[in-house]
């Protein structure tokens, strides 16, 4: 499979467009009417400012620790960290350096508003067998007992079998001292403190010592109890419901109490032995290819959300949601497919923030790209509702993981892991971070606008958004000529890896003047620096001369699809009678992208217009259409294909538009030739692409893609694959043109997740030639004009 093609070209220009048309209105500061606004802005999903669950990006400058940490727990504002280290750091200390060092053994505490050592508690704790340190923490819900649990044998000079309890009063360690044979992984407490329900890989467990393999519950004088779930392999990750009615177990096994059930399940919370209806049955164990365990659980107001790590290329390493209900069973109620194992989740102020390192969410409804190099992104947020990406992306160094726990105090996230920095910052082991509001800027623009003089007093002015690694919806102020004052603001909603593209209309200029233009980001409280300056424009003394349609037929398509029909055919404007045919999953007569037309739109799962005639494949050719989508599932908008019906085993000549916004053109000559857009359209505004190929062309590049009138990028391909075919608009098969280098995931999952559009489409035209740069410029300007 050839590797995906991407042109980050200097800017991308964005249609003027809105839900009434494309209106060429006067500039103004800050336009909020959508109707009446002289900018595509990408919808805003939260106001400006807005931090997903309120917290910084920005780590505190706290105490180290010198090693890993594997557990975290939090009561009257301190932080237990639990781990594989031996000193605690002072704040900045790089990794390696020993000045500052204060000796702390596998268990620490910090002072969680400042990040401060607590230096009353400074347990030692000792262990002879493989791998010693702390690796479990819960405290009781009274907060006045640490439970600690791990591979050790002593606690301050006194025997403790992998398990300990501290009075978080004095600091002193307790009498609590049930054994266990093995290594403690996970410690979850009833609601009303009095069991303490212990996961591992242990085989016996409690006073007296009885057989309990990999999970068993004591009471609070370390007494065991009855509750003893037959599992056939480690347990890592234990929790309890809040009304008392189920235990949710995690970890390696693949089967509950002879329930074959891999990694996660739930258990009655007095024996064990029961288990709940379980209809989330989704960590998959396919040996050797593909093995999954599940490494947290967290719940919250009736839903556990659940931590996965695959081995295998492209075994399930996300996270899932499981609604509990006893009565009607535990229901999975989302999935997030994001390749890199999850280590740790965490619910705060409403949004679920995760630990992995993520390196490859294209199979994931709206997600990213395979990050280069494979290292991605170890801290992200997700929506309780539907589990998509949110908009907090700090980062930290993967040594080799990074995160390996969470906790919170409500509204502040510590942080622990094998990382040594954090934001490119040494923070090594343990972080902080707090509530917002903080110093955080969105990133400096990289890009000058892109300008264009499309009519008389008037400059199309266009530009990348940028991001925020805490704030999605961010305010860009444009600038005429260096000028102090914006002269207009726009809004729009982006991620790291989903930039919109923004366009203004400047109007009322004086023909035959010239302008250059800058931007900037700001979060209501940052204001970055101003982009590079555009290219110098002079501003158009003509408008264009004829109407949008008339300026597509003076370039002779074979066919021109308007998609403004009220019938069953899709009438061809061109003088060939090249009509094509609607199906089902269509709406005609929805509003189109220019005023007063109309388009069609597309369900996502079974709208298509086909051509009612085959066609021989083209060697040269253009695809032009007008389309607008939210969709964060991509899908095809047009390409040939040689079904006129289901899915297509012959499939090339095709635009279509990955999970993420972004677009692609390809062809087939014996693998994928394709190009993709750097930025994405999935923003709610009308778009014009345009793909062009020509096979003659033996002298350089002979595939383009154009966006909103300008070209994006260019490749080769010496033929496009020959068959005879239909033409379809909103989707075929995409089968096999998977740009993701991993090339599939165990679920099964397809990139782009859906080979249907969901979105509207309008003026689809398709030529025999290969349309040069300024005719495509040409019927953009012709319709941003005809919008006015």
């Amino acid at each position: 499979m050839k590797p995906r093609v991407l042109f980050a070209a200097a800017a991308v220009a964005l249609a003027a467009s809105a839900a009434a048309g494309l209106p060429a209105v006067q500039a103004s500061a800050a336009p909020t009417n959508p109707a009446g606004r002289s900018a595509s802005e990408a919808p805003a999903s939260s106001p400006v400012g807005a931090a997903d669950g309120n917290l910084s990006s920005t780590a505190l400058s706290s105490w180290e620790t010198d090693g890993t940490v594997w557990a975290i727990a939090y009561a009257n504002g301190v932080v237990y960290v639990g781990g594989q280290f031996s000193n605690a750091l002072p704040p900045g200390t790089p990794a390696g350096t020993t000045t500052g060092e204060v000796s702390r053994t596998y268990l620490a505490a910090f002072n969680s508003t400042t990040g401060a050592l607590i230096t009353s508690f400074d347990p030692t704790i000792t262990g002879s067998a493989s791998y010693p340190g702390v690796y479990a923490l819960a405290v009781s819900p009274d907060g006045k007992t640490l439970y600690v649990g791990g591979t050790f044998d002593h606690v301050n000079g006194v025997a403790r079998d992998d398990l300990a309890a501290f009075n978080l009063s004095t600091g002193a360690l307790t009498s609590w001292a049930p054994p266990a044979n093995g290594k403690v992984n996970t410690i979850a407490l009833s609601p009303n403190g009095s069991e303490i329900y212990v996961g591992g890989s242990f085989y016996k467990l409690g006073i007296p010592l009885t057989s309990r393999t990999y999970a068993g519950a004591v009471d609070t004088s370390g007494n065991i109890q009855p509750w003893a779930p037959v599992l056939n392999n480690a347990v890592t990750s234990i929790a309890v419901t809040p009304d008392d009615s189920q235990v949710l177990v995690g970890g390696y096994f693949q089967t509950i109490n002879g329930v074959s059930q891999n990694a996660a399940g739930a258990v009655d919370p007095s024996t064990g032995t029961k288990t709940e209806p379980w209809n989330a049955n989704i960590v998959p164990y396919n040996p050797p290819s593909c093995t999954s365990a599940v490494k947290d659980i967290v719940i919250s107001n009736g839903t556990a959300y659940i931590a996965a790590e695959g081995t295998g290329g492209g075994c399930f390493d996300g996270d899932f949601a499981v609604s509990l209900s006893l009565s009607s069973g535990d229901n999975l109620v989302w999935q997030n497919t994001c390749l890199g194992a999850t280590q740790a989740l965490v619910v705060i102020n409403g949004w679920l923030f995760k630990g992995s390192h993520a390196h490859d969410c294209d199979f994931s409804p709206g997600g990213f790209p395979t990050v280069t190099g494979g290292v991605g992104h170890h801290l992200l947020d997700q929506s309780l509702a539907d589990g998509t990406l949110g908009h907090w992306t700090p980062d930290t160094s993967g040594n080799p993981l990074g995160p390996r726990a969470m906790a919170t105090d409500g509204s502040r996230l510590f942080l622990g892991g094998d990382f040594t920095t954090v934001n490119g910052k040494n923070q090594e082991g343990f972080a902080i971070f707090p509530p917002k509001p903080d110093s955080v800027y969105p990133s400096n623009p990289r890009t000058a606008p892109t300008v264009s003089s499309t009519s008389s007093g008037t400059v199309t002015v266009s530009f990348p958004a940028v991001s925020s690694a805490d704030v999605g919806t961010l305010n860009y102020e444009i600038f005429r000529d260096g000028g102090k004052t914006p002269i207009a603001t726009l809004t729009a909603t982006s991620w790291p890896w989903a930039l919109p593209v923004l366009q203004y209309q400047d109007t009322n200029l004086t023909p035959g003047s010239a302008h250059t233009y800058t931007y900037a980001a700001t979060d209501g409280t940052h204001l970055t620096a101003r982009s590079p300056s555009s290219a110098s424009v002079t501003v158009a003394s003509t408008n264009p001369a004829h109407t949008y349609n008339q300026t597509v037929l003076n370039d002779n398509p074979s066919f021109f699809w308007q998609l403004n029909d009220s019938g069953s055919t899709a009438a061809d404007s061109s003088p060939h009678g090249f009509n094509g045919s609607y199906t089902g999953g269509t709406t005609q007569g929805v509003p189109g992208p220019m005023s007063g037309s109309t388009a069609t739109s597309f369900n996502g799962s079974s709208g298509n217009v086909v051509s009612q005639n085959t066609v021989v494949g083209p060697q040269t050719f253009s695809i032009e259409l007008w389309f607008k989508t939210t969709t964060n599932t991509g899908g095809k908008l047009i390409g040939l294909g040689n079904s006129q019906s289901g899915m297509s085993s012959n499939y090339d000549r095709h635009i279509y538009m990955m999970n993420d916004g972004q677009l692609v053109f390809g062809i087939w000559n014996n693998q994928t030739e394709t190009i993709e857009t750097p930025d994405v359209y999935n923003d709610g505004q009308w778009h014009h692409v345009v793909a062009t190929y020509d096979a003659t062309n033996t002298t350089g590049p002979n595939m383009a893609l154009y966006l909103d009138g300008h070209l994006i990028g260019t490749a080769t391909s010496s033929s496009a694959q020959a068959y005879t075919g239909y033409w379809r608009v909103g989707g075929d098969n995409l089968n096999g043109w998977n740009l993701d280098p991993w090339g599939g995931n165990s679920q099964g999952t397809t990139e782009p997740y859906s080979y249907y559009f969901t979105g509207s489409i309008a003026d689809v035209a398709v030529y025999p030639s290969a349309l040069s740069a300024a005719q495509v410029l040409a019927h953009y300007a012709a319709a941003l004009y005809q919008g006015g």
